[in-house]
């Protein structure tokens, strides 16, 4: 079952790993990909081909009209579902605000709201 539909927000992430100093970046596995160019950029599904290559369903990714702090070398790109993950920021949950702490041994120290002295460098 497909996870996402034409029309949705998504981030390509391709899976991490570290390399033979051990500075994490995407995997080794997958430097040398095409896709590898892409990662971190946000794009909209445009085309869904659930019969890919080897059976794996791909989704054809379209960057443009979307802010990417990174080089996308072509307009679009087909990607693995494994390598997706939505780009729409979660609904911010609704927590009620923090209540007043109690005074007492929950009560803050008195005289350390400041951090320095007046007058002092």
């Amino acid at each position: 079952m497909a996870a996402w539909s034409i029309g949705d927000v998504v981030r390509v992430g391709l899976p991490k790993g570290s390399n033979k100093r051990g500075v994490m970046g995407i995997s080794v596995l997958f430097t040398t990909h095409p896709e590898a160019r892409f990662d971190g950029a946000t794009g909209t599904i445009t085309e869904i081909n659930p019969r890919g290559p080897y059976g794996i369903a791909l989704y054809l990714v379209d960057f443009r009209d979307h802010e990417n702090r990174v080089a996308i070398p072509w307009q679009a790109q087909w990607f693995r579902e494994e390598w997706l993950t939505s780009a729409r920021q979660p609904a911010a949950a609704t927590t009620p605000a923090p209540a007043e702490a109690p005074a007492g041994e929950l009560a803050a120290a008195s005289g350390q709201k400041q951090t320095t002295l007046e007058g002092s460098s």
